[in-house]
């Protein structure tokens, strides 16, 4: 039987990618008897160049339309079939799919063997590289999503045996013109994706074949003429997402059975919905208008799955059964989609690192670091909550998260939020949380440093170098002995910081795991907050890849800190922003020497003390530290010389803003305790020094080699004689932490039980005539309540206020007190022993309970632990009424405005960082081509490609061959010249390499 073949050619922009297009078909072995080019809404040039082309027709389409419509432009064009026994054909082609010599009889000849397939496709090979495969054949997934086969992989002949698919693309597709009249061409709702796969599935279910034909090979360029334009633009592959999820969603309604099919469609905004919160968690925030809006597409257009699915149910006579072989297999899929992945992060250079940790000595150093926490913490082991220093117990679950709101119109600090979430592990008693905190304290950053050297160097004795030094540092134990609870979180969040931040640019998750790092860490060390703004921007202009990610680190600690930004511009008071959270004492700064110790305090933890015993003090004792020190610092100062640049530059700039923050931290004195103001912390500014200490020298070990054990261990052994002083503290017991319940007397917290909102006023003496006055509300003082901003250093109404209270308690014949206590919410007195030395204190004591005994107003509770207590004389009627305002602030609009904010963000984050393994493949760089053409057409340019017809040859007869397929190669393979790729090395993938399509449908 005669076989007839008319070529319809879509073109919608012209240029050098035409040319070689026609020059394709003009050498073709087997001419196409007709050939149509369809002028798709292109300018004027391009009717110019298919006028001069060897074409039979040119149809113009004033506006641009989809492909299938533009073909179907082009058929109706075509003159009746004839009655001459001849089987008439259609190939379909566009401007960027240019033939090989012998593509066209090779399909030709596929389908002449089987009489029985009306629908075939070529091979699909890359435009620049044409011995990788694009495509070869399409299927559909379990669940309805198209699945491309034997994509992306190098043409060794290896699928030439194949032949029946379920479906093809647009591109090269021979179809018989009688089955193409008789299922009306493809689905005008889908204009961009699965035209090809749809138009096929319809063929197969009207009882007909489709296959590809293996031999027959097209280079297709991808450029959006037919199906979706790939480009590396992440705005270009956002839309080919958006087209391939409407594309999806629409066949899956349409072949659902009515009653499936209707409910899916109601169910489409809700699903638009949830597929917005999937694409955040996997990572792929650039999807997610995409996605809701494919939903709402499809939701919005029910009269084209109407009339989809009556082209279906017109001529489906095989049925859905029929098609179930043809269908790729779940556990095909998997493995695919673990290949594609393995091949994206081998050629992107992300695969993942092993770093070997019981190998490597990682679980000896972590072991290690669990022993020496036993032996150091081992009285806090009974304790269920503790007290004392710059610890407090935690309220109850749901006071301590609504301690996170703005109450009073007083923003919470961002460090509620950290105690929240650390009082939440352990919900039946949030308090003991904090003391599991302690005792984990030390192995928890012995892990987090081992980890950040395993980043740095292969040496063992580098990363014990860094885990233990870290671990067992000043700031570190010295924060164990206080109870600096912010410095604990700093030190065990700062390794897994740094981990997350230099890694952010790879990955969402990166980015959303260090945002909320980020966020705990600048929490716990507000003070820290100009060096991160410093990191950022270094961050930012050292390269402008993942810009996006950079910035999305600082979004937790922005939205975190907005409410006090906000309050600190508005009072007056911007340098509040940098006030430590938590319980504020009295402490001395180290000196600068000391500070480069890593020492925060003056006094080297006791080593002043220890010297001055023996004749000694003051410069003897820096020296004897710093001689300790030393072969860390020489370690570092080798790391500093040996190491990659990237790393000693990164370290050099955290040691130095660490030393900084440090320094500027002992000349800030925004706090009051008394009489005397508090400078800042310098002990957050000396973590981040010290860890960029430690990990210098952990890379000056890793180029010692053998040498490095021993040295190593001379140094942490120094290391740790210059923490004996603190260490002793600790192993002793001798730390002052009690607990929790003995903060206050039994009938306080009883009382603080009932009534949150009730209040005691603590006096305390401390020289003749000089007290210390406080109000503690409800049970006692509580961790997650103090609030930063409620604390001005200069004297304010409330300060002036509890004077005068002090001072009427304290008067003998005084006015009468109970109104101002009971307006004051005040039940209780309670007069505390003095903490000064000398007779002073204890007289005052005595002095003010003789004339507490005798105040109408106070009636005696008797002797506590805690000292001596009076009952205030009828308070409890009114003692809850204030609290109750407080709390109306907290649920004010704006301040649950915010609250829920801070909330939405936080979670958003949190889904964000969520691991989930998933990588995006980008296309690599095209060099565009020319759209004028070029005197002399493509092959001029293009070494052995076939040469282009010129003008005259427009009027030849079809049937003609033209002369210059005389001139053509045999094969258009691999061996043909290619133009060059412009191709990111960092994103560059190996020849063999398959990574996914991005824009299939459930697959990217």
């Amino acid at each position: 039987m005669r076989t007839r073949v008319t070529a319809i050619l879509v073109a919608q922009r012209g240029g050098e990618w035409l040319d070689q297009t026609i020059a394709g078909l003009a050498a073709q072995t087997f001419a196409p008897e007709t050939v149509v080019a369809v002028n798709n809404g292109g300018p004027d040039g391009l009717s110019e160049q298919l006028l001069g082309a060897a074409v039979d027709r040119v149809v113009g389409v004033p506006a641009r339309v989809s492909f299938g419509q533009a073909v179907a432009q082009g058929v109706a064009a075509l003159p009746e079939a004839a009655d001459d026994g001849a089987q008439e054909w259609i190939w379909l082609l566009s401007e960027d799919a240019c033939p090989e010599p012998e593509a066209l009889e090779r399909i030709v000849s596929s389908v002449q063997r089987a009489p029985s397939v009306a629908v075939a496709g070529p091979k699909l090979v890359d435009w620049d590289r044409p011995d990788r495969i694009i495509e070869l054949g399409q299927s559909l997934t379990r669940y309805g999503a198209r699945w491309t086969l034997r994509r992306q992989e190098l043409d060794q002949q290896q699928y030439d045996h194949m032949q029946d698919v379920l479906g093809v693309g647009p591109v090269g597709m021979l179809v018989r013109r009688d089955v193409w009249d008789e299922l009306g061409g493809f689905d005008p709702a889908l204009p961009v994706y699965d035209d090809g796969l749809d138009f096929c599935v319809r063929a197969r279910l009207a009882g007909h074949r489709v296959e590809v034909s293996p031999a027959s090979r097209v280079r297709f360029a991808q450029s959006g003429v037919a199906g979706p334009r790939i480009d590396r633009r992440r705005a270009v592959m956002r839309t080919a997402h958006r087209q391939a999820r409407t594309a999806h969603l629409h066949r899956r309604i349409a072949y659902a059975p009515a009653v499936v099919a209707g409910l899916e469609w109601l169910g489409l905004p809700l699903y638009g919905v949830l597929r917005v919160l999937w694409a955040l968690v996997r990572e792929q925030p650039g999807h997610m208008i995409g996605e809701f809006a494919a939903a709402m597409t499809v939701f919005l257009r029910p009269h084209a799955i109407l009339a989809s699915r009556r082209r279906i149910a017109a001529h489906s006579s095989a049925g859905w059964a029929g098609l179930r072989s043809l269908r790729i297999d779940p556990k095909s899929v998997r493995t695919a989609r673990m290949i594609d992945r393995e091949a994206i992060l081998a050629s992107t250079g992300r695969q993942r690192r092993e770093v070997h940790f019981i190998s490597s000595g990682g679980l000896a150093v972590l072991g290690g670091a669990a022993i020496a926490a036993v032996a150091l913490l081992w009285w806090a082991f009974p304790m269920t909550s503790a007290f004392g220093g710059g610890l407090a117990p935690l309220s109850s679950i749901d006071q301590l998260w609504w301690n996170t709101r703005p109450l009073d119109g007083v923003p919470a600090d961002p460090f509620t939020w950290v105690l929240a979430l650390l009082g939440t592990l352990t919900f039946w008693n949030p308090s003991h949380a904090v003391v599991l905190l302690m005792i984990a304290a030390i192995p928890l950053t012995a892990l987090g440093g081992w980890m950040w050297g395993a980043q740095l160097t292969e040496s063992k004795a580098g990363r014990a170098l860094v885990g233990i030094g870290f671990a067992l540092s000043p700031m570190l134990l010295g924060s164990l002995a206080a109870g600096s609870l912010p410095t604990l979180v700093l030190v065990i969040v700062l390794p897994w910081l740094l981990l997350a931040a230099t890694r952010c640019r790879e990955s969402w998750s990166w980015a959303g795991t260090a945002s909320l790092l980020a966020g705990a860490a600048l929490a716990a060390a507000p003070v820290l907050i100009p060096a991160a703004v410093v990191l950022l921007v270094v961050g930012l202009f050292t390269t402008l890849r993942g810009a996006a990610r950079v910035l999305t680190t600082a979004l937790v600690p922005l939205v975190l800190f907005a409410p006090k930004i906000v309050t600190g511009i508005l009072s007056g008071r911007p340098l509040d922003l940098l006030l430590d959270p938590g319980i504020v004492e009295a402490y001395a700064p180290g000196t600068t020497w000391h500070l480069l110790l890593g020492f925060p305090e003056f006094g080297l933890f006791g080593w002043d003390g220890i010297l001055e015993t023996i004749g000694l003090g003051g410069p003897p004792a820096t020296l004897l530290v710093g001689v300790l020190m030393l072969p860390i610092a020489l370690l570092a100062l080798l790391g500093l010389f040996t190491g990659r640049v990237a790393v000693t530059l990164l370290h050099a700039l955290l040691g130095g803003l660490g030393m900084l923050t440090a320094i500027g931290a002992a000349q800030l004195r925004l706090s009051v305790v008394g009489d005397e103001s508090i400078a800042l912390w310098t002990g957050s500014g000396l973590a981040v020094y010290w860890i960029a200490v430690l990990g210098l020298a952990a890379v000056g070990a890793g180029t010692l080699r053998r040498a490095a054990a021993p040295v190593v261990s001379v140094a942490l052994v120094a290391a740790l004689v210059a923490v004996v002083p603190v260490g002793s503290q600790l192993l002793l017991g001798r730390t002052g932490f009690q607990q929790g319940a003995a903060q206050m007397p039994a009938l306080v917290q009883a009382a603080g039980e009932l009534d949150p909102g009730v209040r005691t006023l603590v006096v305390t003496p401390e020289d003749s005539h000089s007290v210390r006055a406080e109000l503690v509300t409800g049970a006692g003082l509580r961790l997650d309540r103090i609030r930063t901003a409620s604390s001005p250093p200069e004297e304010t109404a409330e300060d002036r206020t509890l004077a005068e209270l002090v001072g009427g308690l304290a008067s003998v014949g005084g006015t009468d007190m109970r109104d101002a206590l009971r307006t004051e919410r005040i039940a209780f007195v309670l007069l505390a022993e003095g903490d000064g030395d000398g007779p002073g204190s204890d007289a005052e004591h005595a002095a003010l309970q003789r004339v507490f005994d005798q105040h109408a107003a106070l009636a005696s509770a008797g002797l506590t632990d805690q000292g001596l207590l009076w009952r205030v004389v009828e308070p409890e009627s009114d003692a809850g009424q204030g609290d109750a305002g407080a709390r109306l602030d907290g649920t004010s609009v704006t301040g649950a405005t915010i609250w829920a904010i801070q909330l939405v963000v936080l979670l958003a984050v949190l889904l964000l960082a969520l691991p989930t393994g998933e990588v995006t493949w980008r296309p690599e760089r095209r060099r565009r081509p020319a759209r004028r053409r070029k005197r002399g057409g493509a092959a001029a340019e293009r070494p052995g490609a076939p040469t282009a017809p010129d003008a005259g040859a427009a009027a030849a007869p079809a049937a003609a061959e033209p002369a210059a397929a005389t001139d053509a190669p045999s094969e258009g393979r691999a061996d043909s010249p290619t133009p060059p790729v412009d191709a990111e090395p960092a994103d560059a993938e190996p020849a063999d390499a398959k990574p996914a399509d991005p824009t299939d449908g459930d697959r990217a």
